[in-house]
């Protein structure tokens, strides 16, 4: 009896033992992040960001009932009036997510603030809220809920510039309220894009060459919500990921955005652009909202965007601009649709693919803009063809993917036989999508592919490539 009574104790402290020290490892855990950037270092992008590549978000509110209905500038229509015409009679949640999956987007939001202090999600801090005044809906709920339905990540932006204080209280409580997977910031976070514009900046060095005039969170209070944020995710035992502008944070913090940009070359750091939907002849008239008679990107350009983009170790997130009403235009879900099936056929080269050696050849070159790649593609200036090439790895293939339908035969001179893909390097080319045999060669000039007759394609070309192993 003294022995059984030996044992149960001895059994009893192990486990006593066993259980303080796994809450101990938990709330070590849950407070694994502090408000420094040295423990915001150790935070990782999630690799299901990094492997999903394309995402949608909406900029839609007040500012797309002034852009319907013509104020703006110095007339720009009092913002109370304008709420008291943001009914949103066709805002369904639902047919968004649904529509942004169809589209082959793995995450989607709408955005959560923008230029005013209206907000649209329901705030215990300001009255001014899309519950509280019309049209009385949860926006940035409703649609959380419905992207979570149908599979996607959810995504808010949140694009002000405001009080330090106030900033941390609103973002808290979105984190608080609906636990975002990607939280993404406009240039007010920390103000480099503008210092950059403004030369007041050189990329992240100092060069005071001009004075910025951009208010921009403080250092403290950035940490402040970073270690808020990222240790919600713990506690909900979620990957997230904030995004930002420019040289807002330091790097490995999080993932870096450019507006409407595209980079010249491969980062080594995986970045994200968010990229308009609609092209804009000038400034006075630049997108994000709503408008008619502005011109839309098509299926094509959207298709040649994402594939440059993820060449170069991006993630694409598309601005899709709702109506008024909540709804979109017929043009828009029809471009969207296209971009889906595409993605169908050639998701295998986009989708949890890889950078190559290098990101491609062709015609076309990358200029680095007036903000540092910032809005070099924001009036759709860059028009791809056939003969610019796109690599992407995935597994053992590698992906050559053309910016167009190439006529009889094409040639990619990269992989001739004196760079990467030596003689006998290349088992098999097929293109994805086409069940039939392809004839190639390969040689010193490159690798030559015959297209099919009745190859029948749309948008870019995807050739995949089987090397020795």
């Amino acid at each position: 009896m003294k022995l059984f009574k030996t044992i149960l104790i001895f059994t009893l402290s192990i486990c006593l033992f066993s259980c303080t020290e796994q809450t101990e490892k938990k709330e070590i855990v849950a407070e694994q992040f502090k408000p420094e950037w040295s423990s915001l270092h150790k935070h990782q992008t999630p690799q299901w960001l990094v492997d999903g590549k394309f995402g949608i978000y909406s900029h839609w509110g007040v500012w797309t009932i002034q852009y319907a209905e013509g104020y703006m500038g110095s007339g720009a229509l009092p913002l109370d009036e304008a709420i008291s015409k943001f009914t949103a009679k066709k805002f369904d949640p639902a047919h968004w997510a649904k529509l942004f999956k169809n589209a082959g987007a793995k995450f989607g939001g709408p955005v959560g603030w923008h230029g005013s202090k209206y907000l649209h999600w329901d705030s215990e801090l300001t009255e001014y809220n899309s519950v509280n005044m019309l049209p009385h809906r949860d926006i940035v709920g409703e649609s959380a809920r419905e992207m979570r339905k149908q599979g996607l990540k959810t995504f808010i932006s949140l694009h002000w510039e405001m009080d330090n204080d106030k900033w941390i209280d609103y973002g808290k409580e979105v984190v608080d309220k609906y636990h975002p997977d990607l939280f993404w910031v406009d240039a007010g976070f920390g103000g480099t894009k503008a210092a950059n514009h403004e030369k007041v900046l050189n990329r992240s060095k100092y060069i005071g060459e001009g004075k910025s005039s951009r208010r921009s969170v403080s250092d403290k209070h950035q940490r402040e919500f970073l270690s808020y944020y990222y240790n919600d995710a713990l506690k909900q035992n979620k990957e997230v990921e904030f995004i930002y502008k420019s040289y807002d944070i330091p790097p490995g913090v999080g993932m870096r955005d450019l507006e409407n940009g595209l980079l010249d070359h491969t980062a080594y750091d995986v970045w994200m652009t968010d990229m308009d939907m609609n092209i804009c002849p000038d400034w006075e008239t630049h997108g994000w909202f709503y408008r008619d008679g502005i011109p839309l990107r098509d299926a094509n350009n959207i298709i040649d965007m994402l594939v440059d983009v993820v060449s170069k170790n991006g993630v694409m997130s598309l601005n899709v601009p709702p109506l008024a009403d909540g709804s979109f235009s017929t043009e828009i879900e029809n471009i969207l649709l296209s971009v889906g099936e595409w993605l169908k056929i050639n998701g295998e080269a986009i989708y949890e693919s890889t950078p190559w050696v290098i990101f491609g050849e062709g015609p076309v070159d990358i200029d680095s803009g007036n903000y540092i790649f910032h809005h070099n593609e924001h009036f759709g200036k860059y028009k791809f063809s056939e003969k610019d090439i796109r690599f992407t790895t995935n597994k053992e293939f590698l992906y050559a993917i053309s910016l167009g339908v190439p006529d009889k035969s094409i040639t990619i001179k990269a992989l001739n036989t004196n760079f990467k893909m030596h003689d006998g390097f290349i088992k098999n080319v097929s293109i994805v999508g086409y069940p039939g045999k392809v004839n190639w060669t390969h040689n010193e000039e490159g690798l030559t592919v015959e297209i099919p007759n009745n190859l029948n394609a749309k948008h870019a070309v995807t050739f995949k490539i089987s090397t020795q192993q």
